[in-house]
């Protein structure tokens, strides 16, 4: 298993999908494809379950991916050892989620690359939970990440903060309404994603907008974009950022505000701080 296949691979996991895949990773779908079917003539065994509505990993593909993940990680640790030894590092890794937006956050970055042009930004993109993994595994530097985080061998600084709408099918008789209370969510149906994607913004979501119950969640979508094609679709209302609402501007959506005190996510940056790669000191002195 070479480092390409590896990451082929390691990314139609993720993605549950070819075509998202080979957008990930800027390579024909085709091309993606085949490069997984030479790997499992490689190593004897199929890896991706190809029947049914979605694709999936076999047995020996849970295994195959956790491998290629263990292997992209020791060549990362080597790459940014060499380059430490020789006086620096040529790359910043950073891992943002699929609800970040932009702000603060994003003035620093492109702060660093007016200042240090010659250092590359490779970006990754998931979920908290995975970012998290990622920055533990040493496989970026630094993960955008959603507080709070529970995760004591990481220093973790809140940088920003993003107002919480509510997002309703454009036929709901909230639209009418200058201001939502909680109250008034308590039977609603909701369409939200899996806490385990992000336990910390889902609770920090749930105890300011349904402080005194739980949510009626009637449907689970992967990521926020998902969420508002839902909501658009009539399926319910849904807890939105307001960046991502803004970002994808889904039809039959509108935009609620909440009554009560402000409703926000923060929005922070988490890394190790025994990370070695000077581009990262470089970056931090900047924040």
């Amino acid at each position: 298993m070479n480092l390409q296949r590896a990451r082929y691979l390691v990314a139609v996991a993720e993605h549950s999908s070819f075509t998202r895949a080979a957008a990930a990773l800027h390579v024909a779908q085709s091309a993606l494809s085949q490069q997984i079917k030479v790997l499992e003539r490689e190593v004897g065994v199929t890896l991706i379950d190809r029947n049914g509505p979605r694709i999936g990993l076999t047995d020996a593909g849970v295994v195959a991916v956790r491998e290629a993940r263990f292997l992209l990680v020791a060549a990362d640790r080597a790459l940014m050892r060499i380059q430490a030894a020789a006086g620096g590092s040529a790359t910043l890794r950073f891992a943002h989620t699929r609800s970040w937006a932009g702000g603060a956050i994003a003035h620093t970055l492109d702060a660093f690359r007016t200042r240090f042009p010659d250092v590359a930004i490779d970006e990754h993109r998931g979920f908290t939970k995975r970012n998290l993994e990622l920055v533990r595994e040493g496989v970026v530097d630094i993960a955008v990440v959603r507080p709070p985080v529970d995760e004591p061998d990481m220093t973790v600084e809140v940088m920003d903060r993003e107002p919480l709408l509510l997002a309703v099918p454009a036929n709901h008789p909230f639209t009418t309404m200058d201001r939502i209370r909680p109250e008034q969510l308590v039977d609603e149906p909701v369409v939200f994603w899996p806490r385990s994607n992000g336990p910390g913004m889902y609770d920090c979501i749930v105890e300011q907008m349904w402080p005194d119950t739980a949510p009626r969640v009637v449907r689970s979508e992967a990521d926020d974009e998902q969420v508002l094609h839902a909501v658009g679709a009539g399926v319910g209302i849904a807890p939105m950022p307001a960046g991502r609402a803004n970002t994808f501007r889904v039809p039959g959506v509108h935009l609620c505000q909440l009554d009560g005190p402000p409703k926000y996510l923060t929005v922070g940056i988490a890394y190790r701080p025994d990370n070695p790669n000077a581009a990262l000191r470089d970056y931090l002195e900047l924040i």
